[in-house]
């Protein structure tokens, strides 16, 4: 039983290896694209605030080279400005599908509606800590109506949070680039920071529930000894599989 117990882990950390790889390269154009961006918000800023609509011409080019990327299969890319880029209109410049559509519309805005900007964890989490993030799964309703899993790069200019460049992964293509690797073992699955499931081989398991085990207030460290549990240390994912 142990050496079965080390075995099944050493093939979790070898999953997870080509899971943060996926992401590493999901991040990669996005990394790319900061020091133009930021570049072209100073030059644009230097009268000021700007609009929406002057945001979206800006960065319709840069958004539209990270979706042009063959390394992922990304949906949707763009850019969410802070109320310190964009003074009226919507700060969301977006572009999604294989037509490379504008998101036209949004709830977002100036005033009481930027409320619900700061409340989504792909832009909350990033202006908190600085840090890039992955969020989701997530049903997202503001653009692709599909389960979603979006990696957000936070700008910060001399100090200060000027929004995140994003890119969207639709989980059923995150299927088809990962399972093929996690069917290497039965029933392994993947989870976020909360106990999610984002992927898994485990019939008993499908995108959105929560692993079985994980309250409500926990997290997947709240698993006992009857599953093995390896967990990222560069993005909020685990590798859950039976002992």
């Amino acid at each position: 039983m142990p050496q079965e117990m080390s075995r099944n882990s050493d093939v979790l950390t070898e999953m997870l290896a080509r899971v943060d790889a996926f992401f590493d390269g999901v991040f990669a154009p996005l990394e790319r694209w900061l020091p133009e961006l930021e570049a072209e918000l100073r030059a644009e800023l230097q009268g000021g605030a700007i609009t929406g609509m002057q945001l979206a011409h800006l960065v319709e080019a840069g958004s539209h080279a990270i979706l042009d990327t063959t390394e992922r299969p990304l949906y949707g890319a763009g850019y969410c400005a802070s109320e310190i880029v964009v003074s009226e209109g919507n700060p969301l410049a977006w572009w999604q599908g294989p037509e490379r559509s504008l998101l036209a519309s949004s709830t977002f805005g100036p005033g009481q509606a930027a409320i619900d900007l700061v409340r989504l964890e792909w832009y909350r989490v990033p202006e908190r800590t600085g840090k890039r993030h992955v969020a989701g799964p997530f049903v997202d309703y503001l653009c692709s109506n599909e389960i979603t899993i979006t990696s957000a790069l936070p700008l910060i200019v001399d100090g200060e949070f000027w929004g995140v460049a994003c890119a969207d992964v639709l989980v059923h293509s995150l299927e088809g680039a990962m399972l093929a690797d996690l069917a290497v073992a039965k029933n392994v699955t993947l989870v976020n920071a909360s106990g999610r499931v984002v992927i898994s081989t485990d019939p008993d398991y499908e995108t959105g529930d929560r692993y079985a085990g994980v309250g409500a207030e926990q997290n997947v460290a709240a698993l006992g000894d009857e599953v093995r549990v390896v967990s990222s240390e560069k993005y909020p994912f685990s590798l859950i599989i039976p002992a």
